[in-house]
């Protein structure tokens, strides 16, 4: 089988089933992919896969390169969740209206970075300060975009 046609029917085994599969590395290199179920003690001290409510499958292709992990969504039900305390922004002085819109930039942020300065860069480059001053508009457009060439 070549890739598309294996990464087609994952996605169509994700569409219809609802699975989420996890894909960690490359899916059949022309091999076909035969899911070998795969159940090993891991040395993290993560979650279980063991327990009663775990509805986890982890299985590798037949050539060994690809590991396919099953974890459907686990549905809570609404009894058991509790909804998250958000601050009153108009009540809390500590959250106003310009600390939810806007990120608080420190001082040191805003603070423009002064460069060197023109009597600087003359000495730098050994040029007159001229050559640092800003040219006008006035000059910019008197200045003829296309000049003569030389004969």
């Amino acid at each position: 089988l070549d890739h598309q046609y294996c990464c087609l029917i994952l996605v169509l085994e994700v569409e219809t089933c609802l699975f989420s599969f996890l894909i960690l590395l490359n899916l059949c290199v022309g091999v076909a992919a035969c899911l070998v179920p795969v159940r090993q003690k891991s040395s993290d001290s993560g979650p279980s896969l063991q327990g009663p409510n775990c509805n986890v499958d982890i299985g590798v292709t037949s050539d060994g390169k690809t590991i396919v992990c099953y974890h459907p969504t686990v549905d809570i039900p609404y009894e058991f969740t509790q909804p998250i305390e958000r601050p009153d922004p108009t009540t809390n002085t500590v959250e106003t209206h310009d600390q939810v819109l806007k990120a608080n930039l420190s001082q040191e942020v805003l603070k423009v970075k002064k460069g060197p300065t023109i009597e600087e860069l003359s000495k730098m480059f050994f040029t007159t300060k001229h050559r640092w001053y800003p040219v006008g508009q006035y000059h910019m457009r008197r200045r003829k975009k296309d000049p003569l060439k030389d004969r």
